[in-house]
């Protein structure tokens, strides 16, 4: 045994000189002086040759500061001096280790996943090495621990041997890192000692069942008994002494959340979330004990917000919570409170915007105001980060809700913003700025977001129609207007998306049917041999597959005059008496030149679905909208599944499928 403890002591040793030696002195990354305590400045000196950097006019960096035990992120600007870029930082008192990632427009360099790294001696004691210094260094490159930096360096990581070999030395020489660091140490020690590491966690939970534990000590012993050690009785001993010393600590907390109610009644459901953290708040708790037992208070004030509203339609809860939501909740809300029922058309568009209104300034407030569970991002990162959630995520349905109301400029100013981040590739956004643009007048800039978006093929319906009133205007007649369409068309794209579309071609027989239409005909598809045909399975309550009709209007009417193309809209998993009339008038009240039947009912069932169903085994598919093309001879050879948000890019690809399948003999 000793002989072992020796070897692993020597492989240490040895491990430590030689990645000092390497974290150090890199020939394309150096400090001066070389040797760096915390609070000096230093010129950190990077030499792009040999790195993805190479050539590039611009470099600049991250610098990220071990201090207190947590990354913090911060944005560093270069100067080129000869073939070297340059530049000189003040090191942050209390840090530890320094890690830059350089950048130059979205290339990166991280010393191929190794990290730049800069080890700190201790300004105040002679000879140490910096608070911090040892963990930051080990645990930077040991992500399985999750205390690295997010998204700097992907590796496997360092051994275990090593990781315990830094935090021991980080705790030995920083007393107060004991509490902080004690659960990673002791994964470490059982990782590293394997067998032989019950003795030296005895000694750490000797540590934290002292007299004077704080409960958080008493719960890092619990968690060590249980998860390490698997000793559920000496677990439930700390339990006991941990109820006894904190009654109304995280033990009871825990209790507490699991006995929320559960089930089918929402009111029940929002009232225990309430009573839960009325009695429980987040403040001062172990954030620690928080996650690993998923007591998510985001997702607890998510949850009564999200269920209030659907309860109450109001947003009292909303307006209670708002200065506290944290950037993944304002996504999260927005897409249940805004996306979801501006879709369903469930909430007045006047009561939406406002809901909009304020989570969008939520957003734009963390923006300037970086919450600290974020500091590993440096402040243009994290600028970057809520610019393209909004982009991505708010802006579109914000846009529609400002147009909607006639607040054009509003629109247009979210929508120059968000432009750069999104381009032309996304065709409810492009569609919202078209209406701006439109509504305020402003022809040239209309035309050239009208006539790029459908080079990329994100055009909306709407958007093919102002660009045929526009060039109707300037020609006198819509003569030609296809042929122009067709020319601003990306054709490489076109080539791309008929190759992919091969990819799945398939050749299997289309089940049979018999369903009746709006006017109460029952069609067969033993009617429909010698034609090429396109089956739309949709449903009233379908939010994307009424989304993709426009689409289809757009296909169906391109065909229009081929009597040897037909479409069929099959409404399937439809429940109750009424949906005949509801399909009847929504297809009527948006001029849809659409065919449609109604399928069967299910045996012994209350919903429609007979025919979908045994599509859906036949095809091992499942959920709408889907769409099948089937040849002349009665073979499918195409699916369509779900709707990407283009009209154009939909209409291309059910015209591709059809073309090709017109010519299989």
């Amino acid at each position: 045994m000793k002989r072992k403890n020796i070897s692993l002591v020597f492989f240490i040793a040895l491990t430590f000189i030689s990645i000092v030696a390497f974290s150090q002195s890199k020939s394309n990354f150096r400090s001066i002086p070389e040797i760096v305590k915390n609070g000096d400045t230093i010129k950190v000196v990077y030499d792009a040759n040999n790195t993805p950097l190479k050539n590039q006019k611009i470099v600049s960096a991250v610098m990220y500061a071990y201090q207190h035990y947590q990354w913090y992120a911060s944005d560093i600007s270069l100067k080129k001096t000869g073939n070297e870029w340059n530049v000189s930082v003040i090191v942050p008192k209390d840090c530890g280790l320094l890690a830059f990632k350089f950048k130059a427009d979205t290339l990166i360099d991280n010393n191929h996943d190794q990290g730049y790294f800069l080890m700190m001696r201790d300004q105040k004691r002679a000879g140490l090495m910096a608070k911090g210094a040892y963990a930051g260094w080990g645990l930077s490159r040991s992500p399985k621990y999750g205390m690295d930096i997010p998204d700097y360096i992907k590796f496997e990581g360092i051994s275990d041997s090593a990781t315990y070999h830094w935090l021991n030395q980080e705790i030995t020489y920083n007393q107060d890192a004991k509490s902080i660091l004690v659960y990673p140490y002791a994964a470490a020690i059982a990782a590293a000692f394997k067998t032989d590491a019950r003795p030296r966690l005895q000694r750490v939970l000797a540590y934290l069942k002292r007299a004077d534990a704080t409960e958080s000590d008493l719960l890092n012993a619990r968690k060590i008994d249980l998860r390490l050690l698997q000793d559920k009785a000496a677990a439930d001993s700390i339990e006991q002494v941990l109820m006894q010393k904190f009654p109304k600590g995280s033990l009871a907390r825990l209790a507490a959340f699991k006995a929320i109610p559960s089930g089918s009644d929402l009111n029940v459901i929002v009232m225990g979330y309430k009573k839960f953290i009325t009695y429980f708040p987040e403040e001062g708790t172990d954030k620690s004990f928080n996650e690993d037992n998923r007591i998510n208070y985001a997702v607890i004030k998510q949850n009564i917000i999200v269920l209030s509203s659907f309860l109450d339609k109001n947003y009292i809860e909303l307006d209670r919570y708002l200065n506290s939501l944290t950037f993944s909740m304002v996504n999260f809300l927005y897409y249940k409170i805004v996306d979801i029922p501006l879709k369903k058309k469930e909430v007045d568009s006047k009561v939406l915007l406002k809901v909009s209104d304020k989570l969008i300034k939520r957003l734009e407030y963390l923006r300037t105001n970086q919450p600290q569970e974020y500091s590993y991002l440096s402040p243009k990162e994290w600028v970057e980060m809520i610019n393209t959630s909004l982009a991505k995520q708010l802006v579109t349905d914000h846009m529609q809700l400002l147009n909607h109301v006639g607040r054009y400029k509003e629109a247009l100013s979210y929508g120059e913003k968000a432009q750069p981040i999104l381009g032309y590739q996304n065709a409810g956004f492009n569609n919202e700025f078209s209406v701006s643009l439109s509504k305020l007048g402003y022809k040239e800039r209309l035309k050239t977001l009208l006539t790029k978006s459908v080079y990329e093929n994100q055009a909306s319906a709407d958007m093919l129609a102002l660009l045929k009133a526009a060039y109707f205007k300037e020609k006198g007649s819509d003569k030609g207007f296809e042929a122009y369409l067709t020319s601003l068309s990306n054709k490489t794209g076109s080539q791309q998306m008929k190759d992919e579309i091969l990819k799945e071609q398939l050749n299997i027989p289309m089940v049979d049917f018999a369903m009746q239409d709006l006017n109460g005909k029952t069609v067969k598809l033993s009617d429909l041999k010698g034609k090429t045909v396109v089956f739309d399975f949709w449903a009233t309550w379908c939010v994307p597959c009424k989304a993709s009709f426009p689409g289809m209007k757009l296909a169906v009417e391109k065909y229009a005059k081929d009597s040897d193309v037909v479409f069929y809209f099959i409404d399937t998993e439809e429940r109750g008496d009424a949906y005949k009339k509801e399909v009847a008038e929504y297809i009527k009240a948006n001029n849809y030149p659409f065919n449609v039947l109604f399928d069967n009912k299910i045996a012994n069932a209350k919903a429609t679905g007979e025919v979908f169903n045994r599509v859906c085994q036949t095809f091992k598919i499942s959920g709408i909208p889907q769409k099948i093309v089937v040849d002349k001879n009665g073979n499918a050879r195409f699916r369509s599944v779900g709707f990407k948000g283009s009209a154009t890019q939909l209409a291309d690809e059910i015209s591709t499928m059809v073309n090709i399948t017109k010519e299989i003999k």
